[in-house]
């Protein structure tokens, strides 16, 4: 079972950690567990804690580190002309809750470049901060506090060890807005019995140390999960039980048996950077720390503008005029709405049909159901949806002769149609490069450039869904400026936050936006959420955008886009393999079957071979595809094609 616990961390060293740690344990029957252990020669943090508190051998674990000299870990590593690893510091199994204790303070130097609290951040459980009750203390403690929270770490705590002192404690949980849940007195003698004494005087809630009652098994959270919980695209009574996710990290999921899931999919698109970004998750527990909503019809906030003009400086030029929202869907009905009330604001009220190109998905509210009903994915909802008109896509794939074809008769449908339905045409609505819910079917960049030139001879809006092919998808951070286009309004969602919180954007040229200018309130967008502008998201978005600059992101694209390269050229020759295709991350090939039986048989055995294998990937009926966060190593991803190459061995 994957443990949950509580990281026992100090504002300094010497400060006693391991007597707190030892009375955790013993008053929580926890396990105990010191990654990295400092001055062996002198004492055994493990060994003292298991003979305080009583613990069998397999209720403490190991050292990922034992190292002698009494130093920092780094100091102390170099000593022994050795380097901490921190991918080697992962939590062990057990049944109990985990007691976790670090070494000295949270800016500890574990090696050159990472600090204990970047271990902490990676094993990602709620801290403890031990804190001397002397001189100090409350700066100490604040500062400490202030580092725990940068980083996105949930504090549960603060124990004061020594000398009791009202005066401090106060002070803490006033300034620190935290609660001190033990004051541990220096011990005249530390031995199993005073330990064990001192354990059963003391009341410590679970669910405040370690985020969740003991009392509830993890193991129980499919019943509560079957019970009451509505999955979506799920026929539930057919599904085989959910997978508990206990936490992830990077690329990786973690399930409550301990197993681990290469995420190759970011989690339906969204994930960009790695589950649990320690960037993210620090810039969203400050926001959270300072605003976490206000109405944005009356107010705006920092996250909120400065996000907006972040966006709109890296999108083509003309775009930046943003409204926010919540939901790719949202994103895409409020695109609708503005250009339909565009031409109505502008005097033109014959303007109201739309286009769309066949196949393509915008979502499933019902504005997004009717430019996607083409789709397939709304059957028995046609009766709600308004009427749209219906476009041919050119999809191409690798060495597809007969590409410029395709291209040439879309052009042809779209001018005929403009030339039929000539100044009715509100907007035509596409997903540029990549139409993804429909099987990963992909254009050139030259079409989107010859669409931009209809839609302009015909005095039509363009409307990307860059929801899914925005932030670095398409090897560039907007599928536009791949195919070097404007379009005149852009919806975008998923990795604008990263993945972590529902925020979606509709940008839109400063000439739409003027047209809703007016004296009066029926020129305005009469459109909103509750939610509208979340500061935390804002907020977690704008720590994406400086991810992607400081990690090189687009950089990292180019080096998945190599490798799908190299590994779609070695399958390509599979009898059973064809159309295979790639742009940016995304990479996708079509397996040869002969009916929709066979379609769905084979959908469900692959997903089960991949995820037996240690892999997440949920194959589009036929068609396997990768869209890996930008973080998957190399040895990874060929680990992720490996496992296609042996599920294609097995067809």
């Amino acid at each position: 079972m994957n443990p949950y616990g509580v990281f026992v961390t100090g504002t300094d060293t010497e400060i006693g950690k391991t007597i707190v740690s030892a009375i955790l344990v013993k008053a929580l029957g926890a396990a105990y567990f010191k990654p990295i252990q400092t001055g062996c020669h002198i004492d055994d943090d493990t060994a003292t804690v298991s003979r305080l508190a009583g613990l069998s051998p397999s209720e403490t674990f190991p050292p990922c580190y034992s190292l002698i000299e009494p130093l920092s870990p780094q100091a102390s590593a170099a000593c022994e002309n050795t380097v901490v690893d921190p991918a080697r510091i992962v939590l062990p199994q057990t049944d109990r809750p985990l007691i976790v204790e670090g070494a000295g303070g949270v800016f500890v130097p574990v090696n050159d470049g990472v600090l204990y609290v970047d271990v902490m951040a990676q094993l990602d459980l709620p801290v403890i901060l031990v804190a001397r009750s002397g001189l100090g203390t409350i700066n100490h403690t604040l500062l400490s506090l202030e580092a725990l929270r940068s980083r996105g770490l949930h504090v549960a705590g603060v124990i004061m060890s020594g000398e009791l002192n009202p005066g401090n404690r106060q002070a803490i949980e006033e300034f620190g807005r935290v609660r001190v849940l033990l004051e541990v007195p220096k011990l005249d003698t530390v031995t199993p019995e005073t330990i064990a004494t001192f354990a059963a005087g003391i009341n410590l809630d679970p669910q405040i140390i370690f985020g969740q009652p003991t009392t509830i098994a993890q193991d129980n959270i499919v019943d509560l999960d079957k019970k009451h919980v509505w999955h979506p695209f799920t026929q539930a009574q057919t599904a085989p039980n959910p997978i508990n996710i206990v936490r992830a990290s990077g690329a990786t999921l973690y399930t409550d048996t301990g197993k681990t899931l290469i995420d190759c999919i970011s989690s339906w698109w969204v994930t960009t950077h790695g589950h649990a970004h320690p960037d993210v998750s620090a810039a969203i527990a400050a926001q959270a720390e300072t605003l976490e909503q206000v109405i944005f019809a009356d107010f705006t906030h920092p996250p909120a503008a400065r996000l907006a003009q972040a966006v709109t400086s890296l999108l083509p030029g003309g775009l930046d005029r943003l409204f926010y929202s919540d939901n790719g869907s949202t994103a895409v009905e409020i695109a609708l709405k503005m250009a339909h009330q565009y031409w109505r604001n502008t005097g033109d009220t014959q303007r109201v049909r739309f286009a769309a190109f066949q196949g393509g998905y915008h979502g499933d509210t019902v504005g997004a159901m009717s430019v996607g009903l083409s789709c397939g994915f709304y059957r028995g909802f046609e009766n709600l949806t308004f009427h749209v008109d219906f476009l041919p896509y050119p999809a191409t794939w690798d060495d597809d002769k007969a590409i410029e074809s395709k291209e040439n008769q879309a052009i042809e449908a779209i001018y005929a149609y403009m030339e039929q339905y000539a100044g009715q045409v509100a907007g035509i609505i596409i997903e540029p490069l990549i139409q993804g819910a429909s099987g990963m079917r992909m254009c050139r960049p030259e079409f989107l450039r010859r669409l931009e030139k209809a839609a302009s001879d015909c005095n039509t809006l363009v409307i990307y869904d860059e929801v899914m092919t925005g932030f670095g998808r398409t090897g560039d951070l907007f599928a536009c400026r791949v195919a070097g286009t404007t379009p005149d309004l852009i919806c975008l969602s998923k990795g604008l936050s990263a993945g972590f919180l529902p925020l979606a954007a509709t940008v839109c040229r400063s000439s739409l936006y003027e047209a809703f200018l007016g004296d009066t309130f029926d020129r305005a967008f009469a459109h909103g959420h509750s939610f509208t502008a979340n500061p935390i998201g804002c907020a977690a978005g704008l720590a994406s955008l400086r991810v992607m600059e400081k990690e090189n992101t687009l950089g990292r694209i180019a080096e998945i886009n190599a490798i799908h390269r190299t590994r779609l050229d070695a399958i390509q020759s599979h009898p059973l393999v064809e159309k295979t295709r790639l742009r940016g991350s995304i990479a996708a090939f079509e397996i040869k079957t002969h009916d929709a039986a066979a379609t769905a048989k084979l959908n469900a055995s692959l997903k089960k071979f991949f995820m037996d294998e240690g892999f997440f990937l949920r194959p589009l009926g036929n068609i396997v595809y990768l869209m890996p966060p930008y973080c998957l190593s190399h040895e990874d991803l060929h680990g992720t094609w490996n496992v296609i190459e042996r599920a294609l061995e097995r067809l």
